[in-house]
């Protein structure tokens, strides 16, 4: 009796235990307390989300405070931390979901931190239907399309399309504050307005998810399925982009659909384009301004 007790008791904590890496709300804490007396301080919370702050303005990029989704998505086991408990969230302005996909715009998340606050939620046409299912009142969705502008306290969204193989109706963003400029690119790959974003903005950071569901010296067009950007894509976006740095982003977040960050150095070291990498791990954070 005593040894199935213990057996069920481990299974239990095992159960629980699967998704529970939060972190201390001391981090939280942290981010929230920080004062930003000029320029733009941003937070890597880990794979697609991110913390944007200015003097006035507080906004969540596609956040995702959750473990591993269920079944329905094959292969994503989560491989960081969870950072944040969105229902403790208690500062936020504006919440941006670049596409529908699950990490990128989660019920789990999403609503908690609404409830706490007076933010309300940007996004495109197949973020907003999943936030009108969620229960989101529709005076807090801003449904948006390319070429689109909004303004957020003292921020200005430029929206363009994104190119993610896996949605259609996905959208990319241009953040403007202080002088600087920041491209949220969500899952992106390349595509006609790539170009158009690098020709017409000088972009001081640009975010690009990069991972192909396997490490090392392969043949990338044998992998499949592939839900971001190899390194040598990466890179070559990147170069069409043109920003001052480039934040890759996604490498290391879902096993099974990871990127080799040495071989992604060692092709920029050989090609030596004009950009910058800064490579953020999840807690870390940049300040930039003009």
């Amino acid at each position: 009796m005593w040894r199935y007790s213990a057996l069920l008791i481990y299974r239990r904590k095992k159960k629980i235990m699967r998704d529970v890496a939060y972190w201390p709300k001391t981090f939280l804490d942290e981010v929230e307390q920080s004062t930003v007396e000029r320029g733009v301080s941003f937070w890597s919370l880990g794979g697609p989300s991110f913390l944007y702050r200015t003097p006035q303005t507080t906004i969540w990029i596609d956040p995702y405070f959750y473990g591993t989704p269920d079944d329905s998505v094959p292969d994503a086991y989560r491989s960081t931390s969870i950072p944040i408990k969105p229902d403790e969230v208690r500062l936020a302005d504006c919440i941006i979901s670049t596409h529908d996909h699950v990490d990128h715009c989660h019920k789990g998340t999403l609503v908690p931190i609404l409830n706490n606050t007076e933010a309300f939620c940007i996004g495109p046409k197949s973020s907003a239907a999943n936030m009108r299912e969620f229960g989101i009142s529709e005076s807090r969705i801003r449904e948006v399309k390319s070429d689109d502008t909004l303004h957020v306290g003292d921020v200005e969204i430029s929206v363009y399309p994104a190119y993610d193989p896996m949605e259609p109706h996905a959208a990319s963003f241009v953040f403007s504050s202080g002088g600087t400029k920041l491209f949220v690119s969500g899952d992106t790959w390349d595509g006609p307005a790539i170009a158009e974003i690098g020709d017409k903005h000088e972009l001081d950071f640009a975010l690009l998810a990069m991972g192909c569901g396997c490490t090392g010296h392969v043949d990338h067009d044998s992998v499949n399925p592939t839900w971001y950007m190899s390194e040598e894509q990466l890179i070559e976006t990147a170069r069409k982009l043109n920003p001052k740095t480039l934040l890759p982003f996604h490498w290391d977040f879902w096993r099974n659909h990871t990127s080799d960050i040495s071989r992604f150095f060692e092709i920029y070291y050989t090609e030596r384009p004009s950009f910058d990498v800064k490579i953020l791990l999840i807690g870390d954070s940049i300040h930039f301004e003009s």
